[in-house]
């Protein structure tokens, strides 16, 4: 297996293991943790889990160098904690059908960045792959279905909860330059827990410490659904594109789709069918051979 095809499996089950996301959170909420905790209560747990592996390989957390802090308050404050706050307060304002729909328009900010920061390619099949993947987001979300009225501070909250998004690759790509996977993820989760710590950190402990159930329930989060993705995603952007690996890591969605029709019985309808087949179509049209064979010919 290349090491583009390898890469191209490791950002594709980061979005699997995102896509589990909501079974942890149900529960959570069922027992009264708020959004906002439940972001730093993730962070926190995972900035402990991994720096206890890293601990106990290498003896010693890791270092970085004091210049170099802006890559990690790129992928943790501003990257992960800000992404965050628009799409809870997107949530907040409509439908899930609608904020989903606005996050995943995070690959259209990434290949415009990726191709402006890292001068990659525009091709024809990354565009065609674009379309078919936001056409099968907002598919399984429901939009063409309904008649959607939103305002447009919702609208921005949404799109900069894409934007944001779309920035962990982008901020994550010059960290990885510079130090591995095991360190960007470890100093993302520290930052961005840092980041809502003043907000809810407090409240967070309190509640747990009350609800010590809740303690299991927050380890399968960050371990299953933060550290394991993360890892995943980080080393996956060594061996692929920027543009490309928010493209498939756009399989979250069908996965959270799947998980909630089969856990929590939303709604199948033919609209969900169809979103599948485009986004499953448009990973097979970025991982075909012919598309990098084309590029070599353009190249």
């Amino acid at each position: 297996m290349g090491t583009n095809t390898r890469s191209a499996w490791m950002v594709a089950g980061a979005g699997s293991l995102w896509g589990l996301i909501s079974l942890f959170v149900h529960a959570l909420q069922a027992d009264g943790l708020t959004s906002l905790q439940i972001v730093f209560f993730r962070n926190l747990l995972a900035a402990v889990i991994l720096g206890g592996i890293i601990a106990a390989k290498e003896r010693k957390l890791p270092r970085f160098r004091l210049r170099d802090i802006w890559m990690f308050v790129g992928t943790g404050m501003i990257s992960i904690a800000l992404f965050n706050y628009c799409y809870f307060a997107a949530l907040e304002r409509s439908s899930v059908a609608v904020a989903s729909l606005l996050l995943y328009t995070s690959p259209i900010f990434i290949m415009v960045l990726s191709a402006v920061l890292f001068h990659e390619r525009l091709t024809g099949q990354k565009l065609l792959s674009l379309v078919m993947t936001v056409a099968g987001c907002a598919c399984i979300t429901g939009v063409f279905s309904e008649s959607q009225a939103v305002a447009w501070t919702t609208v921005l909250l949404g799109l900069g909860s894409g934007l944001f998004y779309g920035l962990y690759s982008i901020f994550g790509k010059y960290a990885l330059r510079e130090y591995n996977a095991m360190t960007v993820s470890f100093y993302t989760f520290v930052f961005a827990a840092a980041a809502t710590a003043p907000f809810c950190g407090a409240d967070s402990v309190r509640f747990v410490a009350a609800h010590p159930q809740d303690l299991l329930v927050g380890i399968g989060l960050a371990v299953v659904s933060t550290v394991a993705p993360f890892l995943l995603y980080t080393a996956g952007l060594n061996g692929i594109q920027a543009s490309k690996a928010a493209v498939l890591a756009i399989v979250e969605p069908l996965v959270a789709s799947l998980l909630g029709i089969i856990a929590f019985g939303d709604s199948f309808t033919v609209w969900t069918l169809l979103g599948m087949v485009l986004i499953f179509s448009a990973i097979a049209v970025l991982q075909l051979p012919w598309h990098r064979k084309v590029e070599q010919l353009h190249g």
